[in-house]
Formats: C-alpha cells, structure tokens, sequence
C-alpha cells in the first residue's frame, strides 16, 4: 500500500526533470549492483536512494519536513502522506540496503573516474597513481540519540559521531567513509575500518595523504611494503628521528621555497623516512613527513595542501547537505546516511561538469573563493608554489550553483534551462 501511494511522486519528481537527469546515473548503477528487488516491497531501493539524494539537495534537516514536502507533490492524497515515516526509518537502518548503497557508490566512483577531470594529470612524477586523502569530521547526533559520554559511564565520544572519510583527490569527490559512534582515536578507527575486506586502504599503489593524527610507522611501513603504498603528512613531535642524511634540491620551479630535503631514519622504523621543510614569508619553516622517496619535494607539499580542498568538501556536505546532523540513532542507519550524501556529491559533480564542459567554464564563483584561501596558506605555511597558477579545481561547488538545483530539481530538464540559469550562476555571483 505505502508503494502505490509513492509511486506517482515518484514520477513526478523524476519524469523529465533535472532530479531525474542528475540521478540517471544512479539508476544505471544499480542495473550493475547484484541484489534481490523483491527484498524491497514497500520502498524499492530506487525510490530509497532517489529520496535520500533529494533529502541531501534540498538540506532537509528533519524526516517531518520531507514527507510534508512528499505531501505537497501529491494534491489528490488527501487522507495520509505518500511515505510513512515508520517505512522510510526502518529502510535507513537496513543493512541489505546499506550493502546496495556501498555497492552504488563503488559503481559511480567508477564512472566518475571516467568522466570528470583528472585534476593532477600535469603534476611531474605521478603518472596515473591513485592518490587518496583521509579526513575526519564530527556529525551532531540525532535527537533521538541517548549519548553517553566516558564520563557518564558511557563510550559515546562528546564531540558527536565520527566520520572517517575516503576523497579521490584526482577527480575531488569522496569514495567512502567510516562511521564510529564511539569516543575512539582516529588511528583506531581507521584500524577499524581496515577489518573490511573491501576498504579502500586495502588498494595497490596508492598515494595517501593524511593528517598527522594517522601516523603509525608500523602501519605505513606495512602497507609500502605489501601494497607500495605510501603517505604524506605532517611532522609529529613525537617522533624520534636518529639520523638524517641531506638528499639535495633540485633547482627546479616545483620545489621553489624548499629548504631541505632530508632521508630520516625513524627509531619507530626499520625502512627509511624522508622529511620536507619549507620555509614561509615570516621565516618560520613547516615540517612534512613522508615515505615516499620518489617525487620531488615540492610535489610532496602540494599534494598534501590538497587536503584543504577535500575539508571543502565536507564543509559543503554539512553546510549545504543533510550531513551536519545524524537521521537516525542505529550506527548502519548513520553509515547509510553517509553513503546518501557520497552519491549526492558524485551526481551532482557529474552532472555539473557534464553542463559545463562545452562552455569551457567551471564553478568560477568557487575557484575565487580557492585563490584568495590559497594566497592566505601561502602566506601561512609556505606551500602555495608553481601549482597556484596551472591548478584550477575545486570540490566545493558554490551555494549559488546548488540553488539552482535546490530551486529547479522539478523543471523539466532542456538545454535552455540549463544554457538560462546553470551557465549564468557558473560564470558569475549573483
């Protein structure tokens, strides 16, 4: 009964509009997902997914206001809303679903790579090497959460659910993320998030770039020498270097403001280190850590201020998405929350530069946000080298650009609307 009510505000919603062009892909995926349709009688996974995407778009902070908005779509229903709340709850905390759910994201990641950029295909040394960046953030818990923090007998952390998250730096869109409801260091998490077979950090030959609070020498050691894969962070403090063996600069533009280039050797390590310094306009110098001996050290700092661009990522989902607070109290529900906005992100990016690619423009009013923070690291930290000028990429879109698909998700889609509205907001602030 639920899915009959559903069904023509489902059509509504995607029957030639600009929600039903951005989620095609989608739509796509699950054709390639292994999964049993009949398991989801009452909310297919299609609508599942399509709802969520819309929930992420519009911003729409309580489950109410989503099925009042389902509501509106449906004028003829007058006696109950097209979606129970009770139906909509128990599919979010399904774990067949989440399995779809990962699934898809795989999929689109896939295709993204296909279709979007590759934003460091001109940076000397890297060939086509996976480079991934890690970050955490804190999601405010559910209404309906009962938190018990350590100091109420509790393992729940204070500072709200942890998010783990995996960004493919090449095409800056996240890949994947890890939910951890407890009060746990962040190097435990990720130890956790390791036990799945199917987590990314299991990958061959990746390029990791991290902060400081994920070094484990041990850990890293173990995954260059078994997966060559290497990392890139910041100097921790506590580490102990015994020897350090100058390795020289090369007098090229990329390692402009490099000071020294050293091979360490770590007392937490066997296998040898390398440790980068850069000196600022106030003299003062910054420290990066790596184990990777092959790039040139200037290439070492770029990629690791990188990782600024992947915190505007997660800057949009909470500001802008329905990221910045949990749906639901269940841990799988989080997760699957979580995967509903890595797939919003990747729709929406694809369907961005599909748009925008034959008018030869990008989200200008986000690239000029990008210069004036990278003058400001630059003044800060020293790292905004040759790159500042070939390298023009941003995973933040604007807010203006995501109003347009917040306000136009219902339009029936044509390139008029698109060449009227998208290209004006991409070009210019309004």
């Amino acid at each position: 009964m639920e899915q009959r009510r559903l069904e023509p505000v489902m059509k509504t919603l995607t029957n030639n509009t600009v929600l039903g062009e951005m989620l095609a892909p989608m739509v796509d995926a699950l054709d390639r997902v292994r999964y049993q349709p009949a398991v989801f009688r009452e909310l297919k996974i299609e609508e599942f997914i399509s709802l969520g995407v819309l929930r992420h778009l519009q911003g729409v902070k309580t489950l109410r206001e989503q099925v009042q908005k389902l509501f509106d779509l449906a004028p003829d229903e007058t006696s109950r809303p097209p979606l129970a709340r009770s139906t909509w709850s128990d599919a979010l905390r399904s774990r067949r679903r989440g399995q779809v759910l990962h699934d898809v994201v795989g999929v689109l990641e896939e295709k993204a790579r296909s279709v979007l950029p590759d934003r460091l295909a001109a940076i000397p040394g890297l060939g086509d090497r996976f480079v991934c960046a890690i970050d955490g953030t804190y999601q405010q818990e559910s209404a309906h959460y009962g938190r018990r923090t350590p100091r109420q007998g509790g393992d729940d952390n204070p500072k709200g659910h942890g998010l783990l998250t995996m960004c493919d730096v090449r095409r800056g869109c996240a890949v994947d993320s890890y939910v951890e409801t407890r009060n746990r260091h962040e190097l435990h998490v990720l130890q956790d998030y390791e036990k799945d077979p199917r987590a990314w950090t299991h990958k061959k030959n990746v390029l990791w770039l991290v902060d400081r609070g994920l070094i484990s020498a041990r850990l890293w050691d173990g995954k260059k020498r078994k997966l060559k894969s290497t990392v890139i962070t910041r100097m921790k403090s506590g580490l102990v270097v015994e020897h350090a063996e100058d390795r020289g600069v090369a007098a090229i533009p990329e390692n402009r403001d490099v000071v020294r280039d050293e091979t360490i050797a770590l007392r937490s390590s066997p296998e040898p280190w390398r440790r980068v310094t850069f000196c600022n306009d106030a003299g003062e110098e910054i420290v990066f850590l790596t184990n990777e001996l092959a790039l040139e050290p200037g290439v070492i700092a770029f990629l690791y201020l990188r990782r600024w661009d992947v915190e505007k990522c997660f800057d949009m989902w909470k500001n802008d998405f329905s990221q910045a607070k949990a749906w639901g109290k269940d841990p799988v529900a989080i997760q699957n929350q979580t995967y509903l906005a890595i797939i919003t992100h990747l729709l929406l990016t694809m369907l961005i530069h599909e748009k925008a690619e034959p008018w030869g423009i990008s989200d200008e009013k986000a690239l000029k946000k990008q210069a004036i923070r990278n003058e400001e690291v630059a003044h800060r930290d020293g790292t905004a080298m040759w790159f500042m000028k070939v390298y023009r990429y941003t995973s933040k879109i604007s807010r203006q650009v995501l109003r347009f698909f917040k306000d136009c998700f219902l339009r029936q889609t044509s390139p008029e609307l698109y060449d009227n509205k998208l290209k004006s907001l991409l070009e210019h602030y309004l």
